[in-house]
C-alpha cells in the first residue's frame, strides 16, 4: 500500500507541480509595479508619471468594469496602445472582474478580453491575475491549461481599502507601509495597486517615485520573472518579439511569418511599411523546459518509490 502511495505521488506530481500561483519575482533588484481593474480615468496621468520618470509596470485590465466600453471606444483602447508602446505590459484581470464559475465558459471568457487587447495592442496577453487573488488549486490550473501564468503579488498596499477610514488615512498607511517595506531591502518587489483610484495615482505613485529605492529598476512583471519576450502571442499562437523594453508594434501593424516552425523567423512590419525587427523565435523552449523539469522530479519520486519496496 505505502508503495501504491508512493507511486501515485510521483505520477500526480507531473500534473500538479504547474498548478502555482506566482506570488514574487525572480530577477534581483527589481519592482514590479501592477495595477488592477482599469484602464479608467486616471490612467493616462499614471502614463505620463511613469513615462517621466523610466519606469515600467504592468497593467491588469478589465473588459466590463469601471469603464463599460472599452470594446467599443477606440480612444480608450489607444490607452493600452500608448501603454505597449512605452513599454508596459498589459495583462488580463477578466472581463468584468469575476470568473465564471462553469469551467467551459472561461476560456470564451477570456478570448473576449483578449481579442480587445489584441486590436489594442497588437498581442494576446499570456499573464492573469484572478479578481481578489482569488483562485486556488484546480482554478489554477484551469488558467494554465489555457496557458496563462496565474500571477499574485507580495506587497499588497490596500490601496482600495479607503471607504470607512477615508483617502487621506488610507494614503498615510500606504505610504508607511510601503517605507517599512522598502526599508528591508528585499532582492524584489511585486507590488499591488489600482490606477482607478484617484489617490493611488496622483499621491501614492508620486511618493513611490520620490521616496522608493534608487538601486532597483521597475519593470513588468514579465520582466521581473526573466522572461523579456513577455510571452505574447497573436491570434495563430506565433510569438511577438519584443525590441529592448517596447513592444515594436502598433494596431496598425502587419504580422509577417515566414514558416510555421517552431523557429521561424516572426517579422513585424509596421504599418509605413517599414521593419522593426526580427529574430528567431524558438517558441516554447521555456514551457518545454519546465515541463522536462517537472518530469525529472517525477521520475526521482517514482525511483525512489520502487527503492522502498526492494
Amino acid at each position: 500500500m505505502h508503495f501504491i502511495n508512493l507511486v501515485t505521488l510521483a505520477l500526480t506530481s507531473v500534473f500538479t507541480v504547474n498548478a502555482e500561483k506566482i506570488f514574487s519575482c525572480t530577477e534581483p533588484n527589481t519592482i514590479a509595479l501592477t495595477f488592477d481593474d482599469g484602464p479608467y480615468e486616471f490612467t493616462l496621468d499614471l502614463l505620463d508619471e511613469l513615462k517621466e520618470n523610466n519606469m515600467h509596470a504592468t497593467f491588469f485590465i478589465n473588459g466590463y468594469n469601471y469603464w463599460h466600453d472599452l470594446d467599443t471606444d477606440p480612444e480608450k483602447q489607444a490607452i493600452l496602445t500608448r501603454a505597449v508602446n512605452e513599454g508596459h505590459q498589459i495583462a488580463s484581470h477578466t472581463w468584468r472582474h469575476a470568473i465564471p464559475e462553469v469551467k467551459s465558459e472561461i476560456k470564451p471568457m477570456m478570448d473576449k478580453l483578449d481579442d480587445v487587447i489584441e486590436k489594442a495592442t497588437g498581442y494576446r496577453p499570456k499573464y492573469f491575475r484572478p479578481p481578489k487573488g482569488d483562485c486556488k488549486g484546480e482554478c489554477v490550473t484551469d488558467f494554465e491549461d489555457i496557458g496563462y501564468k496565474v500571477i499574485q503579488w507580495d506587497t499588497d498596499t490596500n490601496d482600495w481599502d479607503f471607504k470607512k477610514i477615508g483617502v487621506p488615512a488610507r494614503v498615510k498607511l500606504v505610504k508607511k507601509f510601503l517605507a517599512e517595506e522598502f526599508e528591508k531591502k528585499k532582492e524584489n518587489y511585486l507590488v499591488l495597486m489600482h490606477d482607478v483610484n484617484d489617490h493611488t495615482v496622483h499621491q501614492i505613485v508620486p511618493w513611490i517615485i520620490e521616496n522608493g529605492p534608487k538601486d532597483y529598476k521597475y519593470v513588468t512583471v514579465a520582466e521581473c520573472l526573466g522572461d523579456n519576450n513577455e510571452t505574447h502571442v497573436d491570434s495563430k499562437g506565433n510569438f511577438i518579439p519584443r525590441e529592448g523594453s517596447k513592444v515594436a508594434f502598433n494596431s496598425t501593424d502587419v504580422i509577417n511569418t515566414n514558416s510555421t516552425n517552431a523557429n521561424s523567423t516572426v517579422e513585424i512590419t509596421r504599418g509605413d511599411n517599414s521593419t522593426d525587427f526580427s529574430l528567431q523565435n524558438g517558441a516554447n523552449s521555456g514551457a518545454f523546459d519546465y515541463f522536462i523539469s517537472n518530469v525529472v522530479i517525477s521520475t526521482v519520486l517514482l525511483i525512489y518509490a520502487v527503492a522502498m519496496v526492494f
